[in-house]
């Protein structure tokens, strides 16, 4: 509930500009200065008629880098005899390779539809592959343009490799995302696993995409346009791409815009810095905007270690360093009392919480410490005997060589010892050093490379910016 609460207030501003506002704009605003990627995203289209024209008509006038879909895209048996007619009608221009009768296609191809329940109506959706030419196995695949990585899924109950949670595609998925290096990742599939429409919510596919990394999911099936806000993030139903348009039923909770009153398509603007989203009607008129931001006010989109930080934010590990705005403090030194609260909830997960503190362990650790607990757990579980006899020195930094002892000792228990050093590592850490075999063990599971030119620089302290990338590789944080 924090973590969504946190996100809620400071990574997302809305806008709801419904029919009945005054002075709407009549188009969409233009690319600010530093947006890398325009495109356009559409659902439930494909049924040639005049609707479907007028969104083409005003998705072209916004002449996007590129068009994804929600599925849908061949109404009403995803037949081969009408697929040309429902798709490359209005959208040849973006198909590579492009070999219907409506004229060129694209030199490369702009045009990335997902699957949906129409499209499978003939089998093995065998007129979709045939027509596009897509990455991968072509039911599900992944493509980067700019600095989003997007994810398209195959949310249909006929896809070979599974649709629930633990399937072959929601693994590819859960593997993709983590190693995703981009500053942003999009989720689309056809289904929507949230809606107030006819449909309704799709439990099956309430996968877990915020704790893995996505930044928005955008889906269709139900004819309608929401903005859905789960886990923090941001979920769209677009589904009034040309085909009918259907009324809202119970709404569901999160639920912070709805429209159903025209057909109309998403312009979606990314850029390092941010993401914005709008919906808006065939006839010009914004119904919607939403932007996603970076988490973190001072890390941003092009910061080092941004997905690292991120993934730790996603996993509850920590929720900055301060408020209004958020922050993270990327370049600020671990304290061994942060470490202590890093470390346990990355081993033991997000939810845990350690017993009350006593105040008896260490003698500058007062049970009235803020981090006292956390402390004290540390010590029972023998990860720390402390930075003396008596004390555990809280507000010291922790060296590259102290977070070596104690990561592999909150990865392998406190019982671990490392194989004996070789001293030919790094070079700044010889075999004789007192963390050497701790430093080279780090080195050995790929937690770390060192800290540049053959060095670990192991006197130094750990930013928590460095701690972001030790703790989700040791502990293979999604």
């Amino acid at each position: 509930m924090l973590k969504r609460l946190l996100r809620n207030l400071f990574i997302a501003a809305s806008t709801l500009l419904m029919l009945n506002a005054p002075e709407l704009p009549t188009q969409a605003a233009p690319a600010s200065a530093d947006t890398l990627i325009r495109f356009a995203v559409i659902g439930d289209y494909g049924l040639a008629g005049q609707p479907e024209a007028d969104v083409a008509a005003l998705i072209k006038s916004w002449s996007p880098d590129f068009i994804i879909t929600t599925g849908d895209n061949n109404y009403y048996t995803g037949a081969a005899s009408s697929i040309d007619v429902n798709i490359g009608q209005y959208f040849h221009e973006f198909i590579h390779p492009y070999t219907g009768a409506y004229g060129s296609g694209a030199s490369e191809n702009r045009f990335f539809p997902t699957l949906g329940n129409h499209d499978w109506e003939t089998p093995n959706a065998q007129p979709y592959t045939d027509y596009f030419a897509l990455p991968g196995n072509e039911r599900y695949y992944s493509f980067t343009r700019g600095p989003v990585q997007f994810f398209m899924l195959d949310s249909d109950s006929r896809e070979p490799d599974g649709i629930t949670a633990t399937s072959t595609q929601a693994q590819w998925l859960n593997s993709g995302l983590s190693a995703s290096d981009t500053i942003w990742q999009i989720v689309t599939l056809h289904h929507a696993p949230y809606s107030s429409g006819p449909h309704r919510s799709n439990t099956t596919l309430q996968w877990n995409y915020a704790l893995q990394g996505a930044d928005a999911v955008l889906a269709g099936h139900d004819h309608t346009y929401e903005r859905i806000v789960h886990d923090g993030i941001p979920y769209f139903v677009n589904g009034l791409g040309g085909s009918t348009i259907y009324n809202f039923g119970t709404i569901v909770e999160g639920s912070q815009a709805r429209y159903n009153a025209n057909f109309g398509a998403m312009l979606v603007e990314a850029s390092e810095s941010q993401i914005t989203f709008q919906f808006i009607a065939r006839d010009g008129t914004i119904i919607d905007t939403y932007v996603v931001s970076p988490i973190f006010s001072d890390v941003p989109g092009d910061h080092w270690a941004y997905t690292w930080i991120k993934r730790l934010y996603g996993n509850g590990i920590t929720s900055g360093c301060g408020l209004a705005p958020l922050r993270y403090c990327p370049d600020k030194s671990v304290t061994r009392a942060e470490m202590a609260v890093f470390l346990l909830r990355s081993s033991h997960g997000a939810g845990f919480v350690p017993p009350e503190a006593s105040g008896e362990i260490f003698g500058d650790v007062p049970a009235t410490h803020w981090a006292a607990n956390w402390i004290e757990q540390l010590a029972t579980e023998n990860i720390t005997s402390g930075c003396s006899a008596e004390n555990y020195c809280p507000e010291s930094p922790v060296t590259r060589a102290q977070m070596a002892v104690l990561l592999l000792r909150a990865k392998h228990g406190a019982g671990y010892t490392p194989p004996a050093a070789t001293g030919s590592i790094f070079s700044d850490v010889e075999a004789t050093f007192w963390a050497a075999g701790w430093i080279e063990q780090l080195y050995t599971e790929g937690i770390t490379g060192g800290c540049g030119s053959g060095l670990y620089c192991p006197g130094k302290p750990a930013t928590r910016a460095e701690m972001a990338v030790f703790l989700a590789r040791t502990f293979n944080l999604p």
